[in-house]
């Protein structure tokens, strides 16, 4: 857990990790965190641990349906049947069930074509399904992948769509670790994987985010930050680049498989106090 950075000592790390084990010890299941920068990590619990990725899938998705756009393989313009079938992982048709989505607006349009972009700002903003699976059944499984190999977030995977029970119950899912999601929003930040358009176009849409109850939670007020959260009934995880107006930008990935709910999403925001506290304190002028 050696810090890459000048201004943070080893003893600052430390203290930062013996506080993230005392807000996570005791919890079932898995807590994961990973505390990154541009320059490289900075400190970690548990941070490869495998965790089902939920709707923290939607970043890699974001970032290579951008990456189809400037290659001109997609445009933003460009329509989609708003529709709820969708191809099994494991053959056949699934269809998705609006209960289990976040976004009244696309479902509303069943039949009728919606912009990529559109669908793009719904996916991330309102973590849409219906959104997510319209895009992703457009651009394929493969460029996604691709975006999370050029993070560097080789443990994550993208098998399926969201909602396909079918494959989930014949064992073929997606998978997220705290340091993949880090990776990820890192090299995002960085211009590593988009021109510097798209990049900021992404993060744009990524700080518009509504569902604010785990790591922006734990944030002052009217800090500036861009997230995308994912969450079942087992799985509570978010990953956030946070910009502090007087110290250096970090991201901070959590992930949590504890089946503990709203408890679970209040550890996540306590990780994320947390993790300010520390960060803003070893940087304080």
């Amino acid at each position: 857990m050696l810090s890459v950075l000048p201004r943070v000592l080893d003893a600052d790390v430390r203290a930062l990790a013996a506080h993230w084990e005392r807000e996570a010890s005791g919890m079932p299941g898995e807590v994961s965190v990973h505390l990154r920068t541009r320059s490289g990590a900075v400190a970690s619990r548990r941070a490869g641990s495998p965790h089902y990725a939920a709707s923290t899938v939607k970043l890699a998705i974001l970032v290579a349906a951008l990456a189809e756009v400037v290659a001109d393989r997609l445009a933003l313009a460009q329509e989609l049947e708003v529709r709820d079938a969708f191809p099994s992982a494991v053959g056949g048709t699934f269809t998705l069930r609006q209960a289990d989505d976040q976004d009244d607006a696309t479902w509303s349009r069943l039949g009728d074509g919606l912009p990529v972009g559109v669908l793009l700002e719904r996916m991330v903003a309102d973590s849409s399904n219906i959104a997510t699976n319209l895009v992703a059944e457009q651009i394929g499984f493969d460029p996604v992948r691709q975006a999370m190999a050029a993070a560097c977030a080789h443990d994550m995977t993208m098998n399926r769509l969201i909602g396909d029970e079918r494959a989930e119950a014949a064992g073929v899912t997606n998978i997220a670790t705290a340091w993949g999601l880090a990776r990820l929003m890192g090299a995002l930040d960085a211009g590593q994987l988009l021109p510097a358009p798209a990049a900021e176009q992404a993060l744009d849409l990524l700080a518009r985010q509504r569902h604010r109850r785990m790591i922006p939670a734990g944030l002052p007020a009217g800090t500036w930050s861009a997230s995308k959260g994912g969450w079942t009934a087992a799985v509570n995880h978010d990953v956030a680049l946070v910009r502090p107006e007087r110290a250096p930008a970090y991201v901070l990935a959590v992930c949590t498989t504890t089946g503990l709910g709203e408890a679970a999403e209040r550890l996540v925001a306590r990780l994320s106090a947390v993790t300010w506290e520390h960060w803003t304190r070893w940087h304080a002028s």
